[in-house]
């Protein structure tokens, strides 16, 4: 559905009233979600600023004032699809280590591990002769957005002397790596089918058990 905007001189619908005109964050969300699924179809050299538009329900017009480039939109799209705003930000105040650190874990990985995320990296991989930077511009937001939630909570409980270990980013590292990894990489060659959400669960359990029993402080 085109927003009212794009389309000058047309009146709103007496029967309904005045459509509501979409925020800037919500056109931003609406053009990355629309882009994900062209860039995914398409693949990005072939996508067309067009197709996303009209996937969309957007002038090329709004298009562009919000993503003045196919590049741009790119990139947007990354950050929207593989780092969500406040994924887990709730779960890192959750006051049970244990119960925090196998929440954080699961939520990643259901979102991490998820269809269009792997068809994302895939997608990098693919045209990586092709277009080169579009593993730059992904390793450059996956690494702008600052700690995460899980290395905010490492870096607390080892600041209150009940954890230890070289480092939080490091360890945070290891976690994401033991729930992560090997499903990750199964997904993106394509040799299985999805996890399931009570296996993740296992997956973010057992990692968490093992690195407790290894790294917490035991009086005495």
């Amino acid at each position: 559905m085109s927003e009212v905007l794009d389309r000058p001189g047309c009146a709103p619908d007496s029967r309904t009233g005045p459509r509501a005109v979409p925020t800037d964050g919500a056109r931003r969300r609406r053009l990355c979600e629309a882009a994900a699924s062209v860039f995914l179809r398409d693949g990005y050299a072939a996508a067309s600023m067009d197709e996303v538009a009209r996937a969309a329900g957007m002038s090329k017009r709004t298009l562009y004032q919000v993503f003045p480039s196919k590049a741009a939109l790119f990139e947007g799209t990354i950050a929207a699809t593989l780092v969500p705003v406040a994924l887990d930000t709730e779960l890192e105040r959750e006051p049970d280590l244990r119960r925090a650190l196998t929440g954080i874990l699961a939520a990643a990985a259901r979102h991490l591990l998820a269809a269009q995320q792997i068809g994302i990296y895939r997608l990098v991989i693919g045209e990586r002769h092709c277009s080169p930077e579009l593993a730059e511009v992904t390793h450059r937001v996956l690494t702008s957005r600052g700690s995460s939630a899980l290395e905010r909570r490492l870096t607390a409980e080892a600041a209150a002397g009940r954890l230890r270990f070289s480092s939080p980013t490091v360890a945070a590292r290891m976690l994401y790596g033991m729930v992560l990894g090997s499903a990750q990489i199964r997904l993106l060659l394509g040799v299985r089918d999805p996890l399931e959400p009570g296996e993740i669960a296992s997956l973010a359990e057992e990692a968490v058990a093992l690195f407790l029993d290894g790294a917490v402080v035991r009086e005495g």
